[in-house]
């Protein structure tokens, strides 16, 4: 903070001064009838303006802090001259820095910049409780989505959607986790090698006398916890499930593509090897079991959907808390042909392309093809089983 002189928060009032003279000022934009013009500000200047709270100031209070803003000239190029963070608010918040009239994402001014957020992001838990109960009452899934996840561009299910029977109101559950998780039962850890934005692990129990399949968490290899790589995951992943006093065992699938036998970071030695290995030892006792090769999409699509819809009398829960998957699930781009086909965004900081959302979903067509293969195969091929590789024999303690 000491290359800035000046910083202006609304809501919050008072000053902060650092040792070396800058000066955090906190201002209240709040609309007032006796300030309509918020000549309260006066003739202050200002070097960086972040705006918090923005549901609770008006388009005219941003337009009066943004006249306030004054740069030092040799750090233009260095930082934004306003930063909005909100969950979406309808209005002239959307409509400036979100979507137009014509719902394409709006490019903000030079220097500007909004920042969405997801109530998760909250670190209130209280807060957190509250504000997903008073969602409940919501009926429509998209309005709801958008309020949890600070996402204005939701695309709503449709005939041709690649998850059309998804349906928030049915699948995803808060605290799912707590209610459902047995520390007795095999794990299923469902991968994905796409290591940009992250790698992707799905963690999952399946009921299969009540005919439930639980997704209880995602687990997100980052660059910059620099977790995207098999390794560092894998040993992620393992310190997480013994520090969770996880004793019931794992079971490993995913990406039939991660048996190729290299991986980012060691040649000759596949995915799989490498996860397995990292839960060899103690409780966490592991297996492998895969599909023999890639499901065809459009033919597991169509009968994920009809899961969704209750096919053989499964049911599907997602924890709420699996955000990325949700997302994944809800804001595919939708084509005639019914694919998964997401358009390319680039990542500011690196400049690399990769498909928004990473490929959570892939995760749960592995593990739905996989260990429902009785209902997977009859779809399919008329009641035979899709072949899948074990590398050892499960042993009782991993019969569902």
């Amino acid at each position: 903070m000491s290359e800035f002189s000046n910083y202006a928060i609304n809501n919050i009032y008072g000053t902060l001064e650092f040792y070396n003279g800058s000066v955090i000022i906190m201002k209240d934009l709040a609309e007032s009838p006796s300030d309509p013009d918020f000549n309260s500000l006066g003739s202050s200047e200002y070097t960086i303006a972040f705006v918090d709270e923005v549901s609770e100031i008006g388009s005219k209070a941003i337009e009066v802090l943004s006249s306030r803003l004054r740069w030092k000239i040799h750090e233009t190029f260095k930082v934004p001259k306003l930063l909005m963070t909100t969950n979406p608010c309808l209005g002239w918040v959307r409509d400036r820095f979100v979507l137009d009239e014509n719902l394409e994402p709006v490019v903000p001014a030079q220097y500007h910049r909004y920042v969405p957020f997801s109530v998760y992001d909250n670190p209130d838990a209280a807060f957190r409780q509250i504000y997903e109960a008073s969602l409940n009452k919501i009926k429509d899934p998209a309005t709801k989505a958008r309020l949890l996840y600070g996402n204005w561009c939701f695309v709503k299910s449709n005939d041709v959607a690649a998850y059309k029977s998804f349906n928030g109101d049915k699948h995803l559950v808060s605290g799912l986790k707590e209610k459902v998780y047995d520390p007795f039962k095999p794990l299923i850890l469902s991968f994905d090698f796409n290591v940009f934005p992250h790698m992707t692990c799905s963690v999952v129990q399946i009921d299969y006398t009540n005919k439930n399949v639980y997704f209880l968490e995602e687990i997100l290899g980052k660059p910059k916890e620099k977790q995207n790589n098999t390794p560092q995951l894998a040993k992620a992943i393992q310190e997480k499930l013994l520090k969770e006093k996880h004793i019931g065992g794992v079971v490993i699938t995913g990406d039939p593509a991660g048996t190729a036998r290299s991986t980012q970071t060691e040649e000759g030695i596949n995915n799989f090897i490498i996860i397995e290995n990292a839960f060899k030892n103690g409780v966490l006792s592991s297996t492998v079991k895969l599909l023999s090769k890639q499901p065809p999409q459009k033919t597991r699509l169509e009968w994920i959907n009809e899961l969704f819809e209750g096919k053989d009398g499964w049911t599907i829960y997602i924890d709420m808390r699996c955000r990325k998957l949700t997302e994944d699930l809800i804001y595919q781009t939708t084509n005639e042909d019914g694919t998964k086909n997401k358009a390319k965004v680039t990542d500011a900081e690196t400049g690399m392309k990769f498909e928004k959302y990473g490929h959570c979903s892939d995760t749960l067509d592995y593990v739905l093809c996989t260990f429902l293969s009785d209902s997977w195969g009859k779809y399919q091929r008329g009641g035979t089983n899709i072949p899948t590789i074990t590398t050892s024999i499960i042993t009782p303690n991993f019969t569902y």
